[in-house]
C-alpha cells in the first residue's frame, strides 16, 4: 500500500492549489501543494514514475478546478447529458498531460535535489502552461498565477511580466519549499536560495502596493454614461420561441433611461450594453421588436449607442454562415460596426474536424463562423472600445487589435448562464481583471447572468452585478493609464527571457 502514497499525494497536491482560485483566494495553498508535490516528483525513480506523477498533479488540479463545465449539460432540455462523465473527467484528462509531459523532461535532464534542477522545473512548469494557452487555440483558463486571484498588490506584477511570467515566479516561490527539503544542498547554501527568494517575493510586493498608491491615470476625452444590463433569463428560456417577448421585455425595461447625476451635462453620450447573444438577427428585423427597442433608444440623451451580442447569419447560394456577434447599435438601430467572435468554444460553438465527426454542437446547428480577430470598434461621439464575447477575455495578449487605433476599454459581452452557482462565473470574472491590469485599460463587462460590472485600469472591480441577479447600473467610464503597460508593448517578452536565464544553468542529467 506503501507504495501509491507518492501518487495519491500527486493527486491531492493538484487539487489543494485550487482554493487559491477565484472565488476563494487563498493564496498560501499554492505553497502547500506546490511543495508535496515537488517533494514526490524529486523521489520519482523513472520517466514513467514522474510521466504519472505529473499527469496526477495535472489532473487533480484541472478536475477540481474544472468541474463545473459539466454544468453546461444539467440544462433542462439538453439532449447532451450523457456527456456528463466526460465533460467533467475528459477535459481535465486531456489538459494533464502538459505537466505530464514537462516532468517526463524535468526527470529526464535534470536533478531535482540541486539548484539547476529546480530551476528546470519553474521553466518548465510555466512553459508547459504557456503551451495548454496556446496548443490547438489554447485554453489559458486558471494558470497558476491566478492563485493571486485575493491580493490585488500581487497582481500588479501583470502589468510588466504578463500572466505567464507571474505564473513562473509563482512555480519559483511556490515550490521552494519543496526543494529545500529534498535539497542535497548545504544550510548555509539554502539560507542564500531562501533569501534571495524572499528577496524578489518582497520587490513584487512593494511595486504592486506602489503602483497602487501612486495611479497614473488621464481622463478621457469623451464623456461616457454606460448603462450595463444584466437581464439573468435562465438558460432553458432563452431560446424558448415561447419566451421571447418576456425575454426582449426584461432586456427593455432594464434599459429604459432614468434620472442619473450626469443629467444635467451636455455633449454626454450613452452606451447600453446588452449581454452576449441578447437578441438575434431576426428579433432585430421584426417589426414590432424594432419598435420597441426603437422607443427605448429615444428615451435616452442624444447620442446614444447598443452594444448588444447578436447571433446574425449571412447567406449565400449555397449555405446560411452564423455568427456569435457584438453588434454596435445607433440611435435608429442601424448597425454602426459589428465583430464576429474568434476564440469559439471546442464543441459548443464548433466541432473541431466536424467534416469527420457525426457529432452536431450544443447550439443545435452547424456551428458559428470564426471572426478575423481583435478589432477596435467606433462611432462617432463613442470611445473606440475593444470587444471580446465570453471566454475570449481568458486570452492574454490577444484582446486588443495590433492594427487598429488602440481602444479606451475593453467590453466583455457573456453568458454565464449555463454554469449555474459555481466556481466559474467567479472565475471567469477575475480573467476579466487580469486582462484590466495586463492592457492598462477598464473593462466594461454585461452577462446574461454571472457577474456584470466596471473594472477599472488597476483590475479593482468599481461595480459588480451579483451573479443571478436582474439588474441594470449605470456606470462612468473611468480613466485610462497615462502610459501604457510594459506587457501590452512587449507581450510575453520577460517570459520567454526568464524561461531561458533559468534553462540555461540547468544543462545538468540526473545522476
Amino acid at each position: 500500500m506503501q507504495t501509491f502514497v507518492p501518487f495519491l499525494l500527486c493527486l491531492l497536491s493538484g487539487a489543494l492549489i485550487v482554493p487559491s482560485m477565484a472565488p476563494w483566494g487563498i493564496w498560501p495553498m499554492l505553497f502547500v501543494g506546490f511543495s508535496i508535490f515537488y517533494a514526490q516528483l524529486a523521489a520519482a525513480p523513472k520517466k514513467k514514475a514522474a510521466f504519472l506523477y505529473g499527469w496526477l498533479f495535472g489532473f487533480g488540479y484541472f478536475v477540481s478546478s474544472l468541474w463545473w463545465i459539466a454544468n453546461a449539460l444539467l440544462v433542462p432540455g439538453n439532449d447532451f447529458l450523457w456527456v456528463w462523465p466526460l465533460a467533467v473527467a475528459g477535459l481535465p484528462a486531456g489538459l494533464a498531460f502538459f505537466p505530464a509531459l514537462a516532468c517526463v523532461c524535468i526527470n529526464r535532464c535534470s536533478d531535482m535535489r540541486a539548484l539547476p534542477g529546480f530551476l528546470f522545473f519553474v521553466s518548465l512548469m510555466a512553459l508547459a502552461e504557456w503551451l495548454r494557452g496556446h496548443i490547438f487555440t489554447g485554453f489559458p483558463w486558471n494558470l497558476y498565477a491566478y492563485g493571486w486571484s485575493g491580493w490585488d498588490g500581487m497582481i500588479q506584477n501583470l502589468a510588466w511580466g504578463g500572466p505567464y511570467m507571474l505564473t513562473l515566479l509563482t512555480v519559483f516561490w511556490a515550490a521552494l519549499p519543496g526543494f529545500l527539503y529534498r535539497s542535497e544542498a548545504t544550510t548555509k547554501h539554502r539560507a542564500v536560495i531562501a533569501s534571495s527568494a524572499i528577496v524578489i517575493f518582497a520587490v513584487c510586493f512593494l511595486y504592486g502596493h506602489f503602483r497602487l498608491i501612486t495611479p497614473d491615470v488621464q481622463n478621457n476625452d469623451t464623456a461616457l454614461q454606460i448603462k450595463i444590463v444584466q437581464p439573468n433569463i435562465l438558460q432553458e428560456d432563452k431560446w424558448n420561441p415561447e419566451k421571447a417577448g418576456e425575454n426582449l421585455h426584461k432586456l427593455l425595461s432594464l434599459s429604459a433611461a432614468t434620472d442619473t447625476a450626469d443629467a444635467d451635462e451636455e455633449d454626454i453620450t450613452t452606451l447600453i450594453v446588452w449581454p452576449e447573444t441578447a437578441i438575434t438577427l431576426d428579433t432585430l428585423n421584426h417589426p414590432v421588436a424594432h419598435k420597441m427597442m426603437a422607443e427605448m433608444m429615444a428615451g435616452h440623451r442624444q447620442p446614444v449607442y447598443l452594444a448588444t451580442g447578436l447571433m446574425r447569419f449571412e447567406e449565400t447560394q449555397d449555405k446560411t454562415t452564423y455568427f456569435n456577434s457584438l453588434a454596435l447599435l445607433d440611435q435608429d438601430l442601424n448597425i454602426a460596426s459589428v465583430y464576429d467572435k474568434t476564440h469559439l468554444v471546442p464543441f459548443g460553438e464548433y466541432i473541431p474536424f466536424q467534416k469527420n465527426l457525426s457529432f452536431t454542437p450544443l447550439a443545435h446547428f452547424e456551428g458559428f463562423a470564426t471572426g478575423p480577430g481583435p478589432r477596435t470598434l467606433q462611432a462617432s461621439g463613442l470611445p473606440g472600445f475593444s470587444p471580446l464575447i465570453c471566454y475570449e477575455v481568458i486570452f492574454p495578449g490577444a484582446v486588443i487589435s495590433q492594427t487598429d487605433p488602440g481602444p479606451s476599454f475593453i467590453l466583455n459581452v457573456t453568458n454565464d448562464g449555463w454554469y449555474g452557482d459555481s466556481p466559474g462565473p467567479r472565475q471567469h470574472f477575475m480573467q476579466a481583471r487580469f486582462r484590466a491590469i495586463e492592457e492598462g485599460l477598464p473593462v466594461v463587462r454585461a452577462a446574461n447572468t454571472g457577474i456584470s460590472g466596471l473594472i477599472d485600469s488597476y483590475g479593482r472591480p468599481l461595480l459588480t452585478i451579483a451573479l443571478g441577479s436582474q439588474a441594470s447600473e449605470n456606470v462612468t467610464l473611468p480613466p485610462v493609464l497615462a502610459n501604457p503597460t510594459l506587457y501590452s508593448r512587449n507581450g510575453d517578452l520577460f517570459f520567454f527571457l526568464a524561461v531561458l536565464f533559468l534553462i540555461l544553468p540547468s544543462k545538468r542529467r540526473r545522476p
